[in-house]
């Protein structure tokens, strides 16, 4: 019938309800039954979310407990305008922390938005995080901030951490297993707007703080080497100035710095620019590399201290080419070949030896390989075998050309010779604290071979010490100090052979000479003439370096020429007591517990919190000493202002000094006592600014003396 729904059309309906109804009955299966847990993971994923609880980075102190890179906390403020903008207080605090009127805060916060960030990377004091925490409609979320306090340590010692906290370069990358720790998490609400709410008691885990690292670096003695080789690097026209200061017995570096010329200088030749020239980069050493050469000859009886050689009075033609000295000389002793830098007559003694033995001699002193200190990117030099060498390779590694060695790799030889003949392994670290503070970790001395005897160590430090009495290293002269060591000049080497006019002057010594407390080695590349002599202008900044360091610490004590016997009942006992730690606290604590263990307190302000004191925490002292502290702003230091003080008439090493105990840096123009300083005495400046101290000496006198003295 034409009026009939036609059965073909309705069978169709039917099959295709039949079969909307077994894909819903499949659906629903599917979803309670066969795959109901993945389902029910994705349902409480979108109105769950595990949020990060970063952990605290460890911080990074020298061995007296300064500060050299802490973690602060930092904020980001935001506020839910809905119910911010109807709390009057709320509003009034916020705009005056923020800087803004509570009028124009009202008129530019979106009302329509549920969360609005106000303000990031905020420094807050705990009563302003108390109080904000404590105002409806407020927000605060924190986080980690990196700030490395002490300037004059090397970036590229410290290093630094990327945007995700983990070390790049130096310390903070060497140490990252320990300075980082591990990150929590908390488990948040989220709403159908995907706004994150957090729940009373809410599931987490805690973070485990990174533990703090204590190197061997000594603040104060960096400060002055700082100083000096800066100096070094305006006063004779270096491209970069680098020294080293080590104790002899432990390995431990007390101080590492740097300088540059100019920016551009500072990356050259370096293989990236957070790599340290001292730990990565290699020279030819010149005359300082003789110790190695005398030692091998004395050690195995083929040269005598009175060995004698003729020096061909400055210029020698051997089968394997002709070799020159700087100054001319007839007939020479060993000894005194040694303490005038005399490259033929070091040639005539070493010739004949056996290659291979002498190789494995050099390779006995480190040379050749890495010295192991814990810090990235260490180069270990270069040295051929003996089947690369040519005729003339003997003679001329002898006197410290065809090798490649490191700042670091010349140190430890020199501290070998200073501690009676034992090789150790550079040390930068001390020990470690856990996160917690209660747990630490002491990192061992290690001992790597002895190299040469106790015998053979007397008489090579007799010979340093001649060199300093009457030989090239005249300059490194101390009044009150025996010092020892020895000059070193060499040519620098490029693609095409050695560079006309280019050359790298180093001077390497120690201190006191019969017990030797410091090694320090100075090397100025590309000075200017005429002084890329190394006696003549790196052997002038050991001295200097060496007198600030006996002058301003307790490292170095000059030897006496004469004892004198006490009767022992005449000997006044002092009582010594342990100098407690005052660091991180406030002015009012500092005092109090100071003056409960018997000392009194000096301070550069009361302000603040102590980020450095002098004696250093831990040390022995008398009753009734007076600590020096020093104090650091507790907000942001940019917005920290301290008062300059007056510094006309005071030395430049005063000068400076006072400076940095008020937490501003210097810059120098000229030598002698300051006449002029800017910005004057009196003005309240930002803190870490720099004041210009323009200097003049005294009398025509003294600069004629001066001028002398450099040259």
């Amino acid at each position: 019938m034409s009026g009939q729904f036609p059965q073909w059309r309705l069978r169709l309906l039917s099959v295709f309800a039949a079969l909307i109804v077994c894909i819903l009955l499949y659906r629903i299966v599917q979803i309670q039954i066969t795959r109901h847990d993945e389902y029910l993971q994705r349902a409480k994923d979108q109105w769950h979310e595990k949020i990060t609880w970063p952990a605290r980075r460890g911080s990074i102190f020298d061995r007296n407990g300064v500060p050299l890179a802490v973690t602060h906390r930092i904020y980001t403020l935001g506020v839910t305008p809905s119910h911010f903008l109807e709390n009057v207080e709320a509003v009034n605090y916020v705009a005056d922390l923020l800087g803004h009127s509570p009028r124009r805060l009202r008129t530019t916060l979106p009302k329509d938005r549920v969360y609005v960030p106000l303000s990031r990377d905020l420094h807050l004091t705990e009563d302003q995080v108390h109080q904000l925490s404590s105002l409806h409609g407020v927000r605060l979320d924190s986080n980690h901030d990196r700030l490395y306090p002490f300037g004059s340590v090397p970036q590229r010692l410290i290093g630094s951490i990327n945007h995700s906290g983990s070390g790049v370069a130096g310390v903070e990358l060497a140490f990252q297993s320990h300075l980082a720790g591990a990150n929590g998490w908390l488990l948040a609400n989220k709403d159908a707007r995907d706004s994150t709410f957090h729940l009373a008691n809410a599931p987490g885990r805690r973070p485990r703080n990174g533990g703090d690292v204590y190197l061997t670096i000594d603040s104060g003695v960096q400060s002055i080497v700082d100083f000096e080789i800066q100096q070094a690097v305006e006063r004779y026209g270096a491209r970069r100035g680098v020294a080293v200061i080590l104790d002899p017995f432990t390995g431990d570096i007390l101080a590492l710095s740097e300088r540059y010329a100019d920016a551009g200088a500072s990356v050259s030749n370096l293989p990236d620019a957070t790599a340290l020239y001292s730990v990565s980069c290699i020279y030819e050493p010149g005359s300082t590399f003789k110790l190695v050469t005398h030692s091998y000859l004395l050690e195995h009886g083929i040269a005598t201290p009175y060995s004698v050689y003729y020096g061909e009075k400055g210029k020698a033609a051997f089968d394997f080419g002709t070799f020159r000295d700087d100054h001319p000389h007839e007939w020479l002793n060993f000894k005194e070949s040694f303490v005038h830098s005399s490259n033929i007559c070091t040639i005539k003694a070493v010739c004949g030896s056996d290659t291979y033995d002498f190789y494995r001699y050099i390779m006995h002193f480190g040379f050749g390989g890495r010295t192991g200190i814990s810090l990235p990117a260490e180069s270990g030099g270069t040295l051929r075998p003996p089947k690369e060498w040519s005729a003339r390779s003997l003679p001329s590694i002898s006197i410290g050309h065809e090798i490649g060695v490191t700042v670091l790799q010349m140190a430890m030889a020199y501290c070998a010779l200073a501690n009676g003949g034992e090789l150790l392994s550079p040390r930068i670290a001390i020990g470690f604290h856990d996160g917690k503070g209660c747990t630490r970790t002491e990192l061992p001395v290690v001992r790597v071979r002895r190299v040469f005897s106790e015998k053979t160590a007397a008489m090579l430090k007799e010979f340093c010490r001649e060199v300093v009495v009457k030989g090239t290293g005249e300059k490194a002269a101390v009044d009150g100090i025996p010092v020892a060591g020895k000059t070193g000049t060499s040519q620098k080497a490029g693609s095409n052979g050695y560079e006309p006019g280019k050359y790298i002057a180093s001077f390497i010594g120690f201190a006191p000479v019969a017990k030797p407390r410091v090694v320090c080695l100075v090397l100025l590349d590309e000075p200017t003439y005429p002084y890329y002599w190394g006696g003549e202008s790196a052997a002038v900044v050991f001295s200097h370096i060496i007198e600030g360091i006996n002058l301003s610490t307790d490292l170095i004590i000059g030897e006496p020429t004469w004892e004198v016997a006490v009767p022992e009942e005449r000997v006044e006992r002092v009582e010594r007591v342990t100098v407690p730690s005052l660091l991180r606290l406030p002015y009012e604590d500092a005092e109090a517990l100071a003056s409960r263990n018997g000392f009194t307190v000096e301070s550069n302000s009361t302000r603040g919190f102590v980020y450095s004191q002098t004696p250093g925490p831990g040390t022995l002292s008398e009753r009734g000493r007076t600590i020096r502290l020093l104090f650091g702003p507790s907000r942001a230091g940019a917005q920290a202002k301290v008062r300059v003080p007056d510094l006309v008439g005071l030395s430049i090493r005063e000068a400076r000094r006072m400076l940095l105990s008020c937490g501003l840096k210097s810059r120098v123009k000229g030598y002698g006592i300051v006449a002029r300083q800017r910005p004057r005495a009196g003005l309240y400046v930002q803190s870490a600014s720099a004041v210009m101290l323009v200097c003049n000496s005294p009398c025509p006198v003294v600069q004629r003396t001066k001028l002398a003295h450099r040259r």
